[in-house]
């Protein structure tokens, strides 16, 4: 008879624990830079008012730039909730990791780099297109 066998849990080579740790701390550095960088793109509207203020005397229609201070807001915002985000899946990666390492199995989560790497070179470009736009 073909039965399945039930596996037991077994204790985890410190080596392997270390880097999934290693791991998931790079990945929870990686959400925390996410979060700063959208807080400063998201607060280059705020410098955008002052320098009007400062340049103009007030008057904020005269420079181009502050016609696209929405866009530099919503960008920010964005950013920030991809680092909320990351740093959500960062705890269900070092989880499964944990279960795979207990039971002997491997396997590997390209996909989170591919998103990380895609969305990450999305914004750059997103920047560098706005600096060039406007």
């Amino acid at each position: 008879m073909d039965e399945k066998k039930e596996q037991t849990p077994k204790k985890i080579d410190p080596k392997d624990l270390m880097a999934v740790e290693r791991a998931a701390t790079a990945l929870i550095g990686t959400a925390i830079s996410l979060i700063i960088l959208g807080f400063v793109v998201e607060k280059f509207e705020l410098f955008l008012h002052i320098i009007a203020a400062e340049l103009q005397g007030k008057k904020h229609d005269a420079l181009p730039q502050l016609a696209h201070i929405d866009f530099y807001n919503y960008l920010g915002i964005a950013i920030v909730i991809s680092g909320i985000l990351l740093s959500l899946y960062t705890y269900r990666y070092y989880t499964r990791w944990i279960h795979h390492l207990q039971y002997g199995e491997s396997d590997t989560d390209k996909n989170i780099y591919l998103y990380l790497s895609l969305f990450i070179a999305l914004v750059g470009v997103v920047l560098v297109l706005s600096m060039f736009l406007w």
